[in-house]
């Protein structure tokens, strides 16, 4: 018996397409983005942390400012950060869009569900000694499937917040919240779980993945 893993012609496992790179990096930019502006919410201008520090920085130059007043400027600071964070939540609504038209207009063989059902299909036909291998190639790609509907569930949820004066969308506002944020955890976890697995491939099996991804190349088959 041929010990290698199910050979293919038709479908590819990967796409290193030019548009896929740009959805790849402006998705990661923004996701990135979004994330430090919550870092700065949390916890940078945090009422509960800044404000005490604000009061001293400025107690120390013989200002004088209520708490109320400091709160004010706190909140100023964070309704600023926050637009942002709106903004780069519609950069996403925007390439989440950009993805579900790649998906439907792009070649068949290289559409996301083409693929994965093609790293099924080997993962069935391998042999023993490959199931392994096999294996950890359909564990990455089905984490992407999980990543997509994270990444729907954010958009989704995203924009019931910001149209959260809308009648028929009050019912769901605290649902979505909820979701919204423990889905951001999630996505959290895909992003160390990925960048780990990148490294790892590039390091172990799969040198040049990273290189591929930023310049590009054909589809490649393995």
């Amino acid at each position: 018996m041929n010990e290698t893993l199910a050979p293919t012609v038709e479908v590819p496992i990967k796409d290193y397409r030019a548009p896929l790179r740009f959805w790849h990096w402006g998705n990661a930019a923004l996701i990135s983005f979004q994330l430090a502006t919550i870092l700065f919410l949390k916890v940078i201008v945090s009422p509960r942390s800044a404000v005490p520090e604000f009061l001293h920085d400025l107690d120390q130059q013989h200002v004088a400012l209520t708490a109320k007043q400091a709160n004010g400027f706190a909140h100023i600071i964070g309704d600023r950060i926050w637009e942002w964070h709106i903004y780069a939540g519609w950069g996403l609504v925007a390439f989440w869009v950009l993805w579900v038209f790649l998906q439907l207009t792009g070649p068949s063989e290289l559409r996301f569900s083409a693929r994965l059902m093609e790293i099924l299909r080997r993962y069935r036909l391998a042999p023993p000694a490959d199931k392994r291998k096999a294996g950890k190639v359909l564990f990455a790609k089905t984490t992407y499937a999980l990543f997509y509907l994270f990444i729907t569930i954010m958009v989704a949820t995203g924009l019931i917040l910001i149209f959260e004066d809308v009648a028929w969308l009050k019912g769901v506002n605290g649902l979505a919240k909820e979701t919204h944020e423990f889905t951001m955890y999630l996505i959290i976890g895909f992003i160390v779980l990925h960048v780990v697995g990148v490294v790892w491939a590039e390091i172990k099996e799969d040198h040049g993945l990273i290189s591929r991804m930023v310049g590009g190349e054909g589809p490649k088959k393995v």
